[in-house]
């Protein structure tokens, strides 16, 4: 586990190509940002309210919303922030019926605990994931010849200035059968 790196040396870090989905209601117990084989453990176990959404395309990582405080209201002039919003969205197109009853079994919770993997291979939410919104919009299908698909989106509040990290390829064959 390690800060996300932000040094102006680094490389690319992907789009958001997975979203894994917990309660919040349960302790995970990981002591960091969960390695591969702490979230096969916890998937595997059943009954746990976790969640793998695989193949997401479209991924996007979204710029920060920013609350704050205007600038005639501060001392200095100058704006105060409160508050910043982060999220990513992105398109679910290759799912079948498991996928669809997965989702729905996570209806009982109002708020959720997520990790994101990107198409490189970094998972990102650190220890507990980030908090979010429990919603996940029904299929659309645009019309003939069009494909369905399952738009989502999922944003939460910034909590601290850099995101934990961990790195490793295997993310990327994580599946709710792992």
């Amino acid at each position: 586990m390690s800060s996300f790196p932000t040094s102006c040396t680094q490389t690319d870090f992907g789009f958001p190509k997975i979203v894994i989905l917990g309660s919040t209601e349960i302790n995970y117990g990981f002591s960091g940002t969960p390695s591969v084989s702490d979230l096969e453990a916890v998937i595997v176990s059943g009954g746990s309210d976790m969640i793998v959404i695989n193949d997401i395309a479209n991924g996007q990582k979204l710029a920060g919303e920013r609350q704050e405080i205007g600038d005639a209201d501060t001392a200095d002039n100058l704006p105060f922030v409160i508050s910043e919003r982060e999220g990513i969205q992105g398109n679910l197109k290759t799912f079948n019926s498991a996928v669809l009853v997965d989702l729905e079994a996570l209806n009982c919770h109002k708020r959720l605990r997520m990790w994101y993997i990107t198409n490189k291979g970094y998972c990102l939410g650190g220890t507990k994931g980030y908090l979010v919104s429990n919603y996940i919009g029904d299929w659309v299908h645009d019309g003939f010849g069009n494909r369905s698909y399952i738009p989502i989106e999922f944003k939460w509040m910034r909590e601290n200035i850099t995101s934990d990290v961990s790195y490793d390829l295997d993310y990327l064959d994580l599946t709710n059968a792992s």
